[in-house]
């Protein structure tokens, strides 16, 4: 081969390298890129900046995170195939991604099954070895969990009762099967749609009825297209910052236990802050208009029948039995005696 040629060659497997690969533009420097559909400028994004920031002066410029926000590298199906194919190293995920990625996770997020974040924090205390495991044996490393928090019903017209569903269009987040179930349950007209779709939907009246966390609403914008929320947390929502498990391989031990380490700590800084964050949002909501509405008794017990009603068709189908029932036992270990809340 000749010297010309071999000099061509080994710019097309750097390029190659640069592209597809861990970006090492020196010796010393890994960049692991990271997406994301949360805006510039949110909480999520920060910490994850705070992240980066930390890890570089922890690892003298060795490691540093290159971070793409607010869904410029796609949604989470998107950036579940460029992490695939190593055009990104890992993502903050909710919604459909992490569900893709393990199934499992819906055990968390069935309605009605937390009370409080004491009861959250306990079951994912209990659950941790388990979950990231799962997640190692799906390609992945877990560095934390992302509260969403609590979500509600943001509506077009009062919403009391499953009855009041029944006539609008409700959107479905593509690929859930919680909802779809308890839709095609009760009935409802769903209108299955990416969340960097929703805010068109409610300016074009495709859809009249959405659920989010408050914090959420207020930075995707779709509380300023509703007029209402039922007051009644619908389930509670969780995300999770995962990094591909051979992209994570690649950096030494030290460097691996560094990144874990500052992610841990700047997640759980950001879902203290995530949980005042979606208490404020509510009443920020309240003032701009968007007004509570409360479901009597009768109405609240025709919600959890029709959850009640839709547990066969998800449990053992949607998610694993054993994970759900061993979420239960936790839940009954907290609630049956004094247990003292810890972080995860």
């Amino acid at each position: 081969i000749s010297d010309r040629s071999a000099s061509t060659l080994r710019s097309l497997a750097v390029g190659i390298t640069l592209g597809f690969g861990l970006v090492t533009p020196g010796a010393t420097e890994t960049v692991l890129k990271i997406g994301s559909l949360a805006p510039d400028g949110s909480s999520w994004i920060k910490a994850l900046r705070n992240i980066d920031a930390e890890i570089r002066t922890a690892t003298a410029g060795e490691v540093r995170l290159k971070i793409y926000p607010g869904g410029v590298q796609g949604d989470e199906d998107v950036m579940l195939r460029k992490i695939r194919i190593g055009q990104l190293h890992g993502a903050g995920l909710g919604g459909t991604g992490i569900t893709h990625i393990l199934p499992d996770v819906l055990a968390l997020e069935m309605p009605f099954l937390f009370d409080s974040y004491e009861e959250v924090d306990y079951v994912l205390t209990q659950m941790a070895d388990h979950y990231r495991q799962a997640f190692l044996d799906a390609g992945f490393v877990q560095l934390g969990w992302s509260d969403i928090g609590f979500v509600f019903l943001m509506t077009k017209h009062p919403v009391r009762s499953v009855e009041d569903i029944r006539g609008h269009k409700v959107w479905r987040l593509q690929d859930e099967p919680i909802t779809g179930v308890l839709f095609e349950k009760a009935g409802v007209t769903s209108v299955p749609l990416g969340i960097p779709d929703v805010l068109l939907g409610l300016q074009t009246n495709l859809v009249d009825i959405v659920y989010a966390s408050p914090a959420a609403a207020i930075v995707l914008q779709w509380f300023t297209r509703v007029r209402h929320y039922t007051d009644l947390p619908i389930n509670y929502s969780i995300g999770a910052f995962l990094v591909q498990r051979k992209a994570f391989e690649r950096l030494t031990q030290q460097q691996q236990q560094q990144l874990l380490e500052i992610s841990t700590r700047h997640i759980r800084v950001h879902n203290q802050r995530g949980r005042r964050d979606n208490q404020d949002a509510l009443e920020i909501m309240q003032r701009e208009g968007v007004s509570p509405i409360s479901s009597p008794p009768e109405a609240v017990a025709g919600f959890h029948q029709l959850v009640d009603e839709s547990v066969p068709e998800l449990v053992g189908e949607a998610f694993s039995r054993t994970v759900y029932e061993q979420i239960l036992e936790h839940l009954a270990e907290f609630r049956g005696k004094a247990v003292t809340p810890v972080e995860r």
